[in-house]
């Protein structure tokens, strides 16, 4: 059984992963004969790309690089191959040493002969390749990586053993040792640099590098030359243009047959017809009715040349004419142009395939006439079958269908198809549009030239008439005058408003344009979530904001039932039937709902409150849809909610001691203790202390929020961290010893930058809260240490009760402790560790505590050491 070959022409590759050596980079003999040092390298590569440089011609450059290429590598061969459409190629240029090897300049190799996935390698990784058919091995050098299209970071070449196929199709080249590298037009592999050799031969990085080199000027050649062909193409286009506009804007006589003569010819037509009824004009091969198509249609038989001549006369005015043009695909939905490439595959209807066909016609493009909205006839250029003229590199073996076996032989083989259709480009599409803009202009005119030459007419029989009689001479030809004055007027009156209507469709066109980009820019850039419906409840557009807070891409929403989308429920969850919604409603009589927390639900199950208002669209005064504004009120909610919690906490920690306050004053203000002094004293002193405490728990709400919205500017200053911790610990010190509490201080000798009054501020409260709960006759300790270069690190330790493991976080927020007796029996607010960690931030620190039960806990602080 023969094994399949991966490609025939692996000539050029065959890439795949495979374990490679890398080739050893070693020094050459100065004296070997196809390298130089790298000054010569330099100055030959300076040589080539010059001479590449010399002429905007695409063939002229491509032979000037094979001949400089195969010069400097002094191989047998050097060819630029060039890809097709369909993957098939042609050597497009090629420069052979003496004959050594035969020449395959002009020839064709099939698309199999470089699979696609050879192409792809080839375009993606910018693949060179190098083979060495004696020593049977193969060279890979990607420039880009395969999978990701980014540049290596360094080139090598990896060698593996060749395919045997791939060194069968070679040798039966004549080939011993190859070169190949890819040319690339943009994202486009436009061919290959190929070097072939009849001896093996060594191919070095160096050389690899200046040919690579060469290929990369080589792609900028063709890019500039593809670039000048256009620009050609287009001088040509507009210098057609500008003799046919001549011809048919002619000041004495419209030209139409001279035009139409020159657009067959520029279209490379062989034939072609104006038709605007009653006029016909033809040029060239015109189609022609046969006996038997006549006998068909008629259901009778008759004159063939009565047939023929209604054909060709008004084979546009033909029952099936229009029915098969509404049949067949327009080029754009904005013009109405037919290119119809083959008329064997067009609907065409039998007569009409007949006429055509008889004539020998393959191809036509047909445009309609027409001007302002009035239709004036048509244009229509017909093409006849061409043959082609393929010249291959070898002839396929009609033994191996498959192509499992490499080709023996690359003898020319001449491949004629005959009677084929030819396509319309895009560019003549676009030229025989523009060609039939200026003879709908022109008719459109020659008709109110006819209508002036009409009136005209009119007036001068209307003269002759009155000048037999002398008597009204005089008086007729004044009212003569002041006629042709009149019709004067008429026509600049008509033609100024012509041009009036014409500025102002330009503007209106202009504003609908520049309001239409307004109202995307508007739509795009909004917050909220906003999209129409139309009367059934389906979407009409959808802005990405909608589109996001849903869950959906914009496209997925266009065009959908968007009630089934939202699941839109109410505030308890109950879901609204269809016609029960507000936004139904809206639809169906017209009323604007403003509605605040009902729930829509995203794509992904979970759903989010939302506040929405829906208003009606309406057109002449009828409901057509609907437009909703939605915006996701969760957060909002979730604020609301941290108020009121904030407003409770806030008026239960006043409420206390006010009650408290209230109930003292109460007491001495009824007499009852005004003979017991000790009591009374005792009332004013629990006033006193509740009061001091309303102060502080005031101070230190506003102290936070001033520091949260950034209103207290933390004055920062270079400070010693020692000092900080000794004049916090002289602030405590009275307080520990009425706790019969040791303060215990480890002071560390840096130098911070931070706001000190706010660093003491922090370390009074955590050691205060230290003082608080811890047992008497026990320590505190306050230390600090170098946490790494940029930081230190604070630690102020108890040994009281502890704090459990699911409050070590929650305690450093607002009115939250431990216990809530604890704002009542230590005298706290419940803020003091909420400003510490505000303060800490401020200073882009970080704060925490870490506890054991029964044993004590541990607060830390962090703060930069420099800013």
């Amino acid at each position: 059984m023969v094994k399949p070959k991966k490609s025939p022409q692996n000539a050029l590759l065959s890439s795949n992963s495979a374990s490679g050596r890398k080739v050893e980079k070693k020094h050459t003999a100065a004296s070997s004969t196809g390298r130089q040092n790298l000054d010569s390298l330099a100055i030959l590569l300076h040589r080539m790309t010059n001479r590449i440089r010399q002429s905007l011609e695409l063939s002229e450059i491509l032979c000037a690089t094979v001949a400089e290429v195969r010069d400097f590598l002094e191989t047998d061969r050097v060819m630029v191959y060039r890809f097709d459409r369909d993957g098939s190629g042609e050597v497009v240029a090629e420069s052979v040493r003496k004959m050594r090897l035969p020449s395959l300049l002009g020839q064709h190799f099939p698309a199999q002969d470089i699979p696609e996935e050879i192409r792809e390698l080839y375009l993606k990784a910018r693949l060179r390749s190098i083979v060495d058919v004696t020593s049977q091995q193969i060279g890979l050098s990607p420039l880009d990586c395969p999978e990701t299209g980014e540049p290596l970071a360094e080139e090598d070449i990896r060698f593996r053993p060749v395919d045997p196929c791939h060194a069968e199709y070679l040798t039966a080249m004549g080939v011993k040792s190859s070169l190949v590298i890819p040319i690339l037009h943009g994202e486009r592999l436009w061919g290959l640099l190929v070097s072939h050799h009849s001896l093996p031969r060594r191919m070095t990085e160096r050389e690899l590098q200046v040919v690579q080199l060469v290929a990369d000027q080589v792609s900028i050649a063709i890019a500039h030359a593809i670039l000048l062909e256009g620009t050609r193409l287009q001088a040509r286009q507009e210098a057609t243009i500008n003799r046919v506009a001549t011809l048919l804007h002619s000041m004495t006589e419209m030209q139409v047959q001279q035009a139409l003569e020159q657009t067959v010819s520029a279209l490379e037509g062989v034939g072609g017809r104006v038709c605007i009824a009653p006029q016909l004009f033809v040029c060239g091969k015109q189609p022609l009715a046969t006996q038997k198509s006549e006998d068909r249609r008629m259901g009778r038989r008759s004159d063939k040349k009565t047939w023929g001549q209604l054909i060709q006369n008004s084979i546009e005015e033909h029952p099936d004419w229009q029915a098969w043009l509404d049949k067949e695909a327009q080029v754009s939905q904005e013009s109405e142009v037919w290119a119809i490439a083959d008329l064997h595959r067009a609907l065409l209807p039998s007569d009409l395939a007949s006429a055509f066909l008889a004539a020998g016609i393959r191809s036509v493009l047909i445009i309609r006439l027409q001007y302002r909205q009035q239709f004036l006839g048509y244009l229509s250029i017909f093409r006849e079958a061409i043959d082609i003229e393929i010249f291959w590199a070898g002839r396929p073996d009609g033994d191996d269908p498959r192509n499992l076996r490499p080709r023996q032989s690359f003898e020319t083989w001449r491949e004629l198809k005959q009677g084929q259709a030819r396509s319309w480009t895009s560019s003549e599409i676009e030229l025989a549009r523009s060609l039939a803009n200026h003879f709908a202009m022109a008719i459109h005119q020659y008709e109110l030239y006819r209508q002036v030459q009409a009136l005209n007419a009119d007036l001068a029989k209307d003269i002759e008439r009155r000048k037999l009689a002398e008597i009204q001479i005089c008086a007729l030809n004044a009212e003569l005058e002041q006629r042709v004055e009149e019709r004067t007027a008429q026509l600049q009156r008509a033609n100024t408003e012509l041009m009036r209507e014409i500025g102002e469709r330009q503007q209106a066109t202009a504003s609908l344009e520049r309001l239409s980009h307004q109202n995307e820019l508007i739509l795009n850039s909004a917050g909220e979530g906003i999209f129409g419906l139309d009367l059934q409840g389906k979407t009409t557009f959808v802005n990405p904001a909608a589109a996001r807070m849903l869950g959906y891409e914009v496209e997925e929403l266009v065009d959908r039932y968007m009630h089934a989308v939202l699941k839109h429920s109410k505030p308890d969850g109950t879901p609204y039937l269809p016609k029960e919604s507000p936004i139904h409603a809206t639809l169906s009589v017209g009323e604007v709902h403003h509605i605040a927390e009902e729930i829509f639900w995203r794509r992904d199950g979970s759903s989010f409150a939302v506040e929405y208002v829906s208003t009606p669209i309406r057109e002449q005064g009828a409901i057509v849809g609907a437009v909703v504004i939605f915006k996701d009120i969760t957060e909002r909610q979730i604020v609301e909610r941290m108020k009121d919690e904030f407003v409770s906490v806030v008026s239960h920690e006043l409420r206390t001691p006010l009650t408290s306050i209230r109930s003292a004053l109460g007491v001495l203000m009824s007499g009852r203790l005004n003979a017991q002094p000790i009591k009374s004293q005792r009332l004013l002193e629990i006033a006193f202390e509740n009061s001091n405490r309303l102060v502080r728990l005031l101070d230190n709400i506003l102290d936070l929020e001033r520091i949260k919205s950034g209103k207290v500017t933390m004055e920062k200053r270079p400070c010693r961290a020692a000092d900080l911790m000794a004049q916090a610990v002289e602030v405590m010190q009275a307080m520990a010893e009425k706790a019969e509490i040791r303060l215990c201080v480890m002071p560390v000798p840096i130098q911070l930058w931070a706001d000190p009054d706010r660093i003491i501020q922090t370390l009074t409260n955590l050691l205060s809260n230290a003082i608080k709960f811890s047992p008497p006759n026990t320590t505190v300790l306050l230390s600090a240490e170098l946490q790494d270069e940029q930081t230190v690190l604070f630690r102020i330790q108890d040994r009281g009760r502890g704090i459990p493991s699911d409050k070590l976080e929650t305690i450093f927020d607002r009115f939250e402790q431990v216990d809530a007796s604890d704002s009542r029996h230590q005298g706290g607010t419940g803020l003091g560790l909420a400003i510490c960690r505000s303060i800490v931030q401020q200073h882009g620190g970080q704060i925490w505590a870490e506890s054991t039960l029964g044993e004590g806990s541990t607060f830390y602080f962090t703060l930069p050491i420099s800013h």
